[in-house]
């Protein structure tokens, strides 16, 4: 069995061509999916998303941005660096994203399914289908082809090649070694990528004053624990499902 884990924060950044509404409507395709999830939003937008999910299989859990750990040493962040899209690219939204191992966590650590020690767990990203522009049916199969999927590590989507290293200086330019759309995995190897990802940040935050994308982290940590994951390649597309 598997629980598909999203979360969602309005007003993080200022994007031009995805406001809240946009995000919701996109965000409505996870929430109808019939089967195990756990939603991590803003309070007020549990209501409307509630008259589209099924009770049974759907957990809200109300979050603030000022939960996120990271805010502890938001004074120790530079807020400039290198990015095409400085409207999306806010710290919130850094922040936000450098998170998602930590609200997967929360979903691992209480089971609010009870899938036990043998389940497995998949982030799916809450607006991932203007990606996709999948039709709702459409994006129900790639998931549910997805959804039956075990594996004993960290399931993780790759874009760049992960063996060769591409010169960019990795704490100011986003690099997609990895898609960031979805991950997931069994429960012990899903709780060390969380761990040493918070760790990672921390680390970079005291040592070099920024915070990157999220996937930028992941690389990082990926360097150093090459054994905890279990890679494919995709790209920004549906392969991020069809491959997993």
């Amino acid at each position: 069995m598997t629980t598909i884990v999203t979360a969602f924060l309005k007003d993080i950044n200022k994007r031009k061509d995805m406001n809240t509404e946009r995000y919701i409507e996109n965000g409505k395709i996870i929430v109808r999916l019939d089967i195990p999830k756990v939603i991590f939003i803003n309070e007020e937008l549990i209501p409307e998303l509630r008259e589209h999910a099924n009770q049974e299989n759907t957990h809200f859990i109300p979050i603030k941005k000022e939960d996120i750990y990271l805010y502890e040493y938001i004074d120790n962040v530079e807020n400039e660096w290198n990015t095409e899209n400085s409207n999306k690219d806010t710290i919130d939204y850094m922040f936000l994203i450098c998170n998602k191992t930590e609200y997967m966590r929360e979903a691992v650590e209480l089971d609010y399914f009870g899938i036990g020690d043998t389940g497995q767990f998949m982030w799916i990203d809450f607006g991932i289908n203007y990606i996709f522009k999948l039709s709702k049916e459409e994006f129900e199969a790639k998931v549910l082809n997805a959804f039956c999927s075990v594996y004993n590590s960290v399931r993780i989507a790759a874009i760049w090649n992960l063996n060769h290293e591409i010169n960019i200086d990795i704490y100011r330019t986003v690099a997609w070694y990895f898609a960031g759309g979805t991950f997931g995995g069994d429960k012990k190897n899903l709780l060390i990528f969380a761990d040493k990802t918070k760790q990672k940040c921390i680390q970079i935050i005291k040592e070099k004053n920024r915070i990157m994308w999220e996937v930028n982290v992941w690389y990082l940590v990926y360097k150093e624990n090459k054994d905890l994951f279990y890679p494919y390649y995709c790209d920004h597309n549906e392969s991020m499902f069809t491959n997993y």
